[in-house]
């Protein structure tokens, strides 16, 4: 009888059921660093955000507004479709070149809550009593257990974050 020169059958699937096992393995672990990667990016914009913030607050005595759509006079805001600029009241000053957006745009972006902390609530900038000394910043990080959020930022936190960072 011949010798045949060949797998067989079940010694194939046995060797492709190996390979899917370790492929599928790889592939959690790649997501797995994609993901810490990703929170990493989240919390580096938080601190680039933290430090515009402190430098703005040196310079004017207050932290700015909130601003919807725009980063010019004196308001900060998060807009995916069009970063913008970080600017003083007058326009004259850059604090940061372009806001930082969430790396999923899937994700809600950043926010940032300005407040009086004499009043704990919104604030103007306007009247004396209403100065804006206080603020959060809210993100939605993919892995945040074990993190504790400061008090002074609103329990619940807002829908869709997980994560918040106030007034150093």
């Amino acid at each position: 009888m011949p010798k045949s020169h060949g797998f067989t059958l079940i010694e194939l699937l046995v060797t492709i059921s190996i390979i899917a096992i370790l492929f599928s393995i790889g592939l959690m672990a790649y997501s797995a660093v994609l993901k810490q990667g990703r929170d990493s990016k989240r919390q580096s914009d938080i601190r680039s955000i933290q430090s515009a913030l402190e430098q703005y607050y040196s310079d004017q005595g207050f932290y700015p507004l909130y601003g919807v759509s725009t980063c010019s006079n004196g308001q900060l805001a998060f807009n995916a479709s069009s970063p913008c600029k970080f600017k003083d009241p007058s326009g004259t000053k850059t604090y940061m070149n372009s806001v930082p957006t969430d790396p999923l745009s899937s994700n809600p972006q950043y926010l940032y809550v300005p407040f009086n902390y004499s009043t704990g609530a919104g604030c103007d900038n306007v009247s004396s009593n209403k100065i804006c000394n206080g603020y959060c910043l809210y993100a939605n990080l993919e892995n945040a257990s074990g993190i504790s959020n400061p008090p002074d930022c609103s329990s619940p936190l807002p829908n869709g974050y997980n994560f918040a960072v106030t007034t150093p």
